[in-house]
């Protein structure tokens, strides 16, 4: 195995940080999360669920505070409780300008016509957060797969829906983290292979012919074998060279294809000092460039609030430095939490997009059209060059669960071709 880094584990990354494990990459697994349970049970690691207790939900200026309840059955992660929170800001805004706006609402009625569901699987990405967020309008407004339209959904919401009521993250979410950090598992499974695993060794590119793969790397080194797995993310295992060339659609839905943007931050504070209050630590906002946290605290350890600056304002804050990133990461917490989210802390952050080696996480987004035409593809082989990993997963892309999909079924492929 080349890897260029001179660690393992890609996008599973943990450090201590004033004695404190902090976890930068992947780090939760949801129950659908087959195959991840099952390396966890393997390797004899144990899991916990986020901390109990109350959150918080700053809408329109004002914070609610609301009981998580144990008898709902919400599985999303922290990347599908930001879809879905982003799903319910653009909602609310349109709904705002219908009534602010009547020229434009009077100019856009048959657009306004469109079934609710359409507007749901165009606005909120991601599959979990579509159905969480179908199902809570649902209850108001009757099965959104009915046909409500989405002036009608919007009408409803500007006279009475109490959207965050309906949406409050304190459904319970079933998350669970390896008590001791994911990179245990990474380690266990790095045992197994130990000398077969070259650290510090970049490939450059990759040549096949009839004989078997040819991989070149950047310190002139060639490894020949029968075949050759890449695990490269698609923009990034592009830029290798190949010969021959790879087929020109490959690059076309590369090129149409954005990495997801994603920085993970935390906050260290000498306790846990929210838990005194009876709060989780897990808060979410409409606004501000930090809407949803995490209580990530070990076991006797400081107190750890986790947050993720994504999308467009991740790309925009990766650009300033991490003194500013660390003022607005606190001044999202401050809204919610109040001046007590100021005190003495230690902040630390890890910007995937300036990663070398990765240039972005978790889940890509394909221009529309382009996963149903050529995206599924990305994972077929080319000759005796196989891809895997979470971006071409065909279920969980962009998760751990989907790499680990992903890398057995080509494993399993390449078994077959090898005989």
């Amino acid at each position: 195995m080349a890897e260029a880094r001179d660690r393992v584990g890609g996008r599973v990354l943990a450090t201590q940080i004033d004695g404190q494990l902090i976890e930068s990459g992947g780090q939760w697994i949801s129950p659908g999360n087959e195959q991840m349970h099952e390396l966890v049970r393997q390797a004899g690691l144990e899991l916990v669920g986020p901390r109990e207790g109350s959150l918080l939900i700053r809408s329109q200026g004002s914070v609610m505070r609301s009981q998580q309840s144990s008898g709902h059955s919400r599985t999303l992660s922290p990347f599908e409780t930001a879809d879905l929170g982003q799903g319910v800001v653009r909602f609310r805004r349109l709904a705002e300008r219908t009534v602010s706006d009547p020229t434009w609402t009077a100019a856009n009625q048959t657009w306004l016509a469109q079934p609710l569901s359409r507007w749901i699987k165009t606005n909120v990405r991601t599959p979990a957060a579509q159905h969480d967020f179908a199902s809570a309008l649902s209850s108001v407004l009757g099965a959104v797969s009915s046909g409500v339209e989405l002036g009608d959904a919007l009408q409803a919401s500007n006279t009475g829906i109490d959207l965050e009521a309906l949406f409050a993250v304190g459904g319970g979410l079933k998350l669970r983290r390896v008590v001791g950090g994911m990179h245990q598992l990474i380690d266990h499974l790095a045992d197994q292979v130990s000398e077969r695993i070259q650290l510090d060794t970049v490939v450059t590119g990759i040549s096949h012919s009839d004989d078997g793969v040819v991989v070149h790397t950047a310190g002139g080194e060639q490894i020949e074998a029968r075949t050759a797995l890449v695990t490269l993310p698609p923009w990034l295992a592009l830029q290798l060279d190949y010969s021959p060339q790879l087929p020109e659609w490959r690059y076309e839905a590369v090129k149409r294809t954005t990495p997801g943007a994603a920085i993970k931050a935390f906050v260290i504070y000498e306790r846990p000092w929210w838990r005194e209050s009876g709060l989780s630590g897990q808060m979410s906002a409409d606004e501000g460039t930090i809407r949803t946290t995490f209580d990530v605290t070990e076991p006797d350890g400081p107190g750890v609030l986790t947050g993720l600056f994504g999308g467009a304002e991740a790309v925009s804050m990766s650009a300033l430095g991490s003194a500013a990133r660390e003022r607005a990461f606190v001044d999202s917490l401050a809204a919610v939490f109040g001046p007590i989210a100021r005190q003495q802390h230690t902040y630390v952050d890890y910007d995937w997009l300036a990663d070398p080696f990765t240039r972005g996480c978790h889940t890509p987004h394909f221009a529309p059209g382009i996963w149903s035409m050529n995206g599924q593809q990305l994972a077929e082989p080319y000759g005796p060059v196989h891809f895997a990993g979470a971006e071409y997963a065909g279920k969980f892309n962009g998760y751990m669960e989907g790499a680990i999909r992903s890398g057995r079924e080509e494993a399993k492929a390449i078994a077959r071709e090898i005989g």
